[in-house]
C-alpha cells in the first residue's frame, strides 16, 4: 500500500466512514441542478432544479443513480420537503427500478404535485425493488420554467411484506383480468405468457414481484393507456380526488374563460365539490359571456372523467355527448349527471376549445364531448392520442389493475386513436387565446 492510499484509509476510519455528497445531474441541458449532503445519511440532503425554458421536453428535473445490489426484493422510500420557488408548473419525486432490459418499477408524486405559493410541502414515496434490478435511479422534476428545491431528502430502505399473497397469485388474476377484458387483448399470445410467467418460482416470491411482469403483458397490449397502481397509490385514488390546479375562470370582455384541470381521483365528496366549483363560475360568468365561450383543456392530464363532464353541462347539453365502444363494437352513451349549479343552458353558445399535447385521457374525453358540437372550433395542438377508457380490476393484494377496455366516440359516432387535431393549428410561441377570441368574435 503505498503512503497517499494509506492516509486515505486512515481518514475514513479517522472520520467514521464520512460519506460523499449525493451526485446530481440535469434530465435535459436546460436544468440547472445544485446538491448538498448524502441522502442515505440521516440528515438527507438537498437538491435545488431551475431553468428558463423546458426546451423541446415537457419538464426539467436531476437524476442520480446508484447500483441497486444493496436494495433488491426490499421497498425503498424516498422521502423530501419540496418548495416551488419560482414558475407555474408542478413539482414531483421520481423513482425507477431498472434491470438489464430496461425499468422494472417506478413511482412518482405527481399524483399530488407541489405548486408555487403551496409553501414546503413534505412529499414520500414508497418502491418495491425487484429481484432482477441492477440500477436504482431517482430525482425530481419540475414541468415548466422555473426552480424548485428538496429539502431533507433521504433515501432508506426496508423489509418488504406480502400479506400472504404470492407474485403467482397477481400474475394468475392479472392474466386472466387481461385476456378476457383488454381492448388489445387479441396482441397478445396467451398460451406463450401463460407458460412464460406463471412459473411455480413465483409461488415462493412476495405479491411485489408480480408488477413487472403483470406491467410486460401490458406493453404488449400496445394501447399505451393500460397501467397498474400499487395498493398505497390505489387506496389514495379511491380516497380522494384531487385537481391537478385550480379551476381558472374570467371575464374577457364578452367571452367566458374556462380552464379546466385534471383531477386524479374518485371520492364522491371532493368530486361532487370540483363539478359544483366549475358550474358555478360558469353560471357567473354566463350573463357577460354573449360572444362565446373558451374551455382550456391544455393543462388537462386527465383522472376522473365525469366530474368534469358534468361541471360542464350547462355548454354541453343534455342527451348523448359521446359513447364508450367495447372490443365486440357494442357502444354505451356518456349521459354524465348535470350539478345541482348548472341550471343556466348554453348549448347553443359558440365554444372555442383549446387543446394541446398535455390534453390526455379523461382531459380528451372531454374534448371529444366536444367535438361535432354544433358552433364549436377546436385551437391548439394535436392532443396526446389516449381517448381511451379504463377501468380497474382490484388486484389480490389491494392494488389495482386500470385497463383499457374501449374507444371513445363523439356526437357523430367518429373514434380519435390518434389523438385530437385542431382545426386551427397554433404553434407554442403563438397565443392560442386570442386566436379563439378573435373567432368568436367573428360571429355576426
Amino acid at each position: 500500500m503505498n503512503r497517499r492510499a494509506a492516509f486515505l484509509l486512515f481518514l475514513g476510519f479517522f472520520s467514521g466512514g464520512a460519506s460523499a455528497d449525493t451526485v446530481w445531474k440535469g434530465t435535459s441541458v436546460n436544468s440547472i441542478t445544485s446538491g448538498t449532503g448524502d441522502i442515505l445519511e440521516t440528515q438527507g440532503g438537498a437538491l435545488s432544479v431551475s431553468a428558463e425554458s423546458t426546451g423541446t421536453e415537457n419538464f426539467v428535473g436531476a437524476i442520480t443513480a446508484m447500483d441497486a445490489a444493496s436494495y433488491r426484493s426490499r421497498e425503498v422510500v424516498l422521502a423530501g420537503t419540496m418548495s416551488v420557488k419560482d414558475g407555474a408548473g408542478r413539482a414531483a419525486l421520481w423513482m425507477r427500478a431498472d434491470g438489464a432490459n430496461g425499468r422494472l418499477a417506478f413511482a412518482s408524486s405527481a399524483g399530488t404535485p407541489v405548486r408555487a405559493g403551496e409553501g414546503p410541502q413534505a412529499r414520500e414515496l414508497r418502491l418495491y425493488i425487484p429481484s432482477g434490478t441492477t440500477s436504482l435511479k431517482l430525482g425530481a422534476t419540475l414541468d415548466s420554467a422555473g426552480h424548485v428545491v428538496v429539502e431533507k431528502m433521504t433515501l432508506t430502505a426496508e423489509a418488504a411484506t406480502s400479506g400472504g399473497v404470492s407474485a403467482y397469485d397477481m400474475v394468475e388474476y392479472a392474466l386472466a383480468a387481461i385476456r378476457d377484458n383488454a381492448l388489445n387483448a387479441a396482441n397478445v399470445e396467451w398460451e406463450a405468457e401463460q407458460q412464460t410467467r406463471l412459473t411455480p418460482a413465483l409461488k415462493r416470491l412476495p405479491a411485489q414481484e408480480a408488477y413487472g411482469s403483470i406491467r410486460a403483458v401490458l406493453d404488449l397490449l400496445a394501447d399505451r393507456h393500460s397501467f397498474l397502481q400499487h395498493p398505497r397509490e390505489a387506496a389514495a385514488y379511491r380516497q380522494s380526488a384531487i385537481a391537478s390546479r385550480d379551476i381558472e375562470a374570467r371575464q374577457m370582455q364578452d367571452i367566458g374563460y374556462v380552464l379546466v384541470p385534471g383531477l386524479r381521483g374518485t371520492e364522491a365528496t371532493a368530486a361532487e365539490a370540483f363539478t359544483t366549483g366549475l358550474c358555478e363560475h360558469i353560471e357567473r360568468l354566463a350573463p357577460t359571456s354573449a360572444k362565446g365561450w373558451i374551455v382550456d383543456l391544455r393543462q388537462n392530464t386527465g383522472g376522473n372523467m365525469w366530474p368534469m363532464l358534468s361541471g360542464l353541462h350547462a355548454l354541453l347539453g343534455n342527451g348523448s355527448i359521446g359513447a364508450f365502444r367495447d372490443r365486440e363494437g357494442v357502444a354505451t352513451a356518456w349521459r354524465p349527471r348535470a350539478g345541482r349549479a348548472c341550471a343556466v343552458d348554453l348549448s347553443s353558445s359558440r365554444v372555442a376549445v383549446l387543446v394541446g399535447p398535455k390534453t390526455a385521457s379523461s382531459g380528451e374525453a372531454v374534448a371529444v364531448a366536444f367535438r361535432a358540437r354544433p358552433g364549436t372550433r377546436f385551437f391548439g395542438q394535436p392532443t396526446a392520442g389516449l381517448a381511451t377508457a379504463n377501468r380497474s380490476y382490484p388486484l389480490p393484494d389491494g392494488g389495482a389493475l386500470r385497463l383499457t377496455r374501449a374507444v371513445m366516440l363523439d356526437r357523430s359516432g367518429e373514434a380519435y386513436l390518434d389523438g385530437i387535431k385542431p382545426e386551427e393549428r397554433v404553434s407554442s410561441d403563438r397565443d392560442a387565446i386570442d386566436m379563439a377570441a378573435a373567432w368568436l368574435r367573428s360571429s355576426p
